[in-house]
């Protein structure tokens, strides 16, 4: 098993971090004693910053290709919406480590990559068309998480596998729940 740790939620817009269990979502699971055990140790610069890496809710396998999988379902209410909106137009970023590696959002077209991955987007605004105050229809949540891990095993040299890449493709997707209000929450990975 590898285990992914949660670091801050930070935006380089504004200066206040929040904690990944912070925001609405998955609750904090349960640390067994061997993962406490292998809980990565931050320097002192780190735990002088405030930073507490905290178990993710993601279970992964190494080689082990993992289909989507809901983690949990979470009925947001009206300030807790209003308070992702703000998270998102601010471009919060969650940061996420896997062995010592920070997750990078990755695209090849342009040929860059950039640390965290935002917790949603804001559509562009379209010329010539207004939106009404009241219109919320333009700030999307990104609920589904799709994780590259990349490794190099050579048995000659090592036991095991290294890791090379921790790369993660958020995306934003419409579920259709018989009883799934509009403010609901489908959180997957």
């Amino acid at each position: 098993q590898v285990w992914i740790y949660a670091d801050l939620v930070e935006s380089k817009k504004t200066q206040v971090p929040f904690e990944y269990y912070d925001l609405p979502g998955c609750k904090k699971p349960l640390e067994s004693p061997s993962r406490k055990q292998r809980r990565e140790r931050r320097n002192l610069g780190s735990r002088l910053q405030g930073h507490d890496l905290q178990p993710a809710p993601f279970d992964l396998f190494v080689k082990q290709d993992k289909p989507c999988t809901t983690l949990c379902t979470v009925k947001l209410d009206a300030k807790q919406l209003r308070w992702m909106r703000k998270l998102i137009e601010r471009q919060y970023r969650v940061q996420l480590t896997l062995d010592s590696l920070p997750v990078l959002m990755r695209s090849k077209e342009h040929n860059y990559a950039v640390r965290g991955y935002p917790l949603g987007f804001k559509l562009p605004g379209v010329s010539g068309q207004s939106r009404s105050k009241n219109d919320r229809s333009d700030v999307y949540v990104y609920n589904h998480l799709k994780f590259t891990i990349t490794y190099h095993e050579d048995r000659d040299q090592f036991d095991g596998i290294r890791i090379t890449g921790f790369d993660v493709h958020p995306v934003s997707i419409t579920h259709d729940s018989p009883n799934g209000p509009v403010n609901s929450l489908n959180l997957a990975h």
